[in-house]
């Protein structure tokens, strides 16, 4: 009877430990749940939670490990699994057929498979974690542990110690974050405000202190959350209100930053003879406002849980058509503020568009900017194209470039070729109306027909009237030049060269 008993006895403890792993893995919410179930503070059992992971046999050894790392990363970001909402059918399979389950979408590298009946998470998965865990913790938590006595790390109201002492800290470096920021960004707009010709501007940058210190805050905050090591509900919520005091941060700060640089365009116009800018400053001000806040209104419903893109199809076929028929307007209106936010001309340029609509900007308006050509016709180009082209603005140019090649007869002699190119230098070194920082003036090479002299240099001239002209005089110069020396100029020549006929040809045999 008794080794009946002991046998008995062998026997269920044998095989407990198979079956409990069985029913462990069985499905893919008991293998979801097995990672977290075990590695409570009330239920702290690490081998049970790693049971269901596929870990290399080189790897067996590091398998508790892995499985708490996992944990803590999936805590540390604040993504809670809902697992009682996972399937519970072992032969579960996904929307493409595969034996597959991806417990979190916001955290695709993590998911389970079945593998010899059992679910498992995927040794794809198992081979992230490590790198996972190092983008997660930056290690100054850990360094700031090991630094402390035993005291800190006794728990109470479930923290501990030393994370109140890291929470502090965080806080700490989050204000002297922002001042930091406040005064760099101050120095920035004193520049910018230098470049415009305005004095004082510190009464405006005083209000963007505060909302950068916030914004400081809840950027250090984001980064810091993870290293306190908090449970997956606490890391969660201070996430979430990190996120959001960011966000609002991040609207009051872009808002402060477009009232300063209105203001100082404001100033700045009001001092041209130009209206067009005075028109444009608070239409751009308020429109630049309204995309700020509807991003950041966007970011905070996303970070609250609200699916954005459900939201925005949810505005029925209505909003869409409507959306679709102002399309083009939209993007012309956003391309004229572009145009106007950017300046790459100013009425009056002389402008090339995309290389193949060139004239002088006449006005710019909301919808299209219209162009005269040199042909004395009028081209409205939408904005929405303008904003999107290669602009070569010819207006702005400093200084002006002439290129020309002079190609001389082959049989001017050395000394006088010499001559001719020391003398085109002079000409052009002594004009005024020619850069004295690029001149280039040498013979070049022997072409098909000529010896070549290229003349590489800048004008200093303020329109193209006036370049003609400075082109038409030094030209005559050279003219003049070439004259005295004896110069022939070349133009394309061919000769043809006819060798001996035999005898017998030219006598009329053969």
């Amino acid at each position: 009877m008794r080794m009946i008993w002991l046998l008995l006895l062998c026997f269920v403890w044998g095989t407990a430990p198979a079956h409990a792993q069985v029913e462990l893995c069985g499905n893919p919410q008991s293998a979801t749940a097995s990672l977290l179930d075990y590695l409570q503070p009330n239920r702290w059992e690490p081998a049970k939670a790693a049971a269901c992971l596929d870990v290399p046999p080189e790897r067996e050894g590091e398998r508790k490990r892995l499985a708490i790392k996992l944990k803590k990363v999936l805590d540390a970001k604040g993504l809670y699994v809902p697992t009682s909402e996972l399937p519970h059918d072992p032969d579960h399979v996904d929307e493409v057929g595969r034996e597959r389950l991806q417990p979190l979408a916001t955290l695709p590298e993590v998911y389970l498979v079945k593998k010899d009946g059992r679910w498992l998470y995927s040794r794809e998965t198992v081979g992230l974690i490590d790198g996972m865990y190092a983008g997660t913790f930056s290690g100054i938590s850990q360094a700031f542990q090991d630094h402390l006595p035993e005291v800190f790390f006794r728990r109470y109201a479930s923290v501990e110690l030393w994370q109140i002492l890291y929470f502090l800290l965080l806080v700490g470096l989050s204000f002297l974050s922002g001042r930091i920021a406040q005064r760099l960004l101050s120095d920035q707009f004193l520049r910018l405000a230098r470049r415009f010709g305005v004095d004082g501007p510190a009464a405006l940058l005083e209000r963007t202190r505060d909302p950068l210190t916030w914004l400081a805050t809840g950027a250090v905050f984001l980064w810091g959350i993870p290293d306190l090591q908090l449970s997956v509900r606490q890391s969660q919520f201070l996430l979430l209100i990190a996120r959001v005091i960011t966000a609002g941060a991040f609207v009051l700060v872009a808002v402060r930053i477009v009232d300063i640089g209105a203001d100082l365009w404001a100033r700045k116009a009001a001092a041209t003879a130009s209206k067009v800018d005075d028109q444009v400053v608070p239409l751009v001000r308020r429109a630049v406002k309204v995309v700020i806040a509807s991003v950041a209104a966007l970011v905070v419903i996303e970070n609250m849980g609200i699916d954005v893109a459900g939201l925005v199809a949810g505005l029925g076929i209505g909003g869409l058509a409507f959306a679709l028929a102002a399309k083009d307007t939209l993007e012309n209106v956003f391309g004229s503020i572009t145009i106007f936010l950017d300046r790459p001309f100013q009425v009056g340029d002389w402008v090339v568009i995309d290389g193949n609509v060139e004239g002088v900007v006449e006005e710019v308006g909301f919808r299209t900017t219209r162009i005269r050509t040199f042909y004395n016709s009028v081209l409205s180009v939408p904005n929405g194209k303008v904003a999107m082209a290669r602009i070569d603005n010819m207006g702005l140019r400093r200084y002006r470039r002439l290129k020309t090649t002079i190609g001389v007869t082959y049989d001017t002699p050395r000394e006088t070729l010499d001559t001719f190119v020391d003398r085109i230098r002079t000409l052009f070194r002594e004009d005024p109306a020619v850069w004295n920082g690029t001149l280039e003036v040498h013979f070049h090479s022997f072409g098909p027909s000529s010896l070549d002299i290229l003349i590489y240099s800048f004008l200093d001239v303020p329109n193209w009237t006036e370049e003609l002209k400075q082109r038409h005089r030094l030209f005559s110069g050279i003219m003049g030049i070439a004259e005295e020396l004896g110069v022939s100029f070349a133009f394309p020549s061919q000769s043809v060269y006819v060798e001996s006929m035999p005898e017998a040809f030219r006598q009329g045999e053969g």
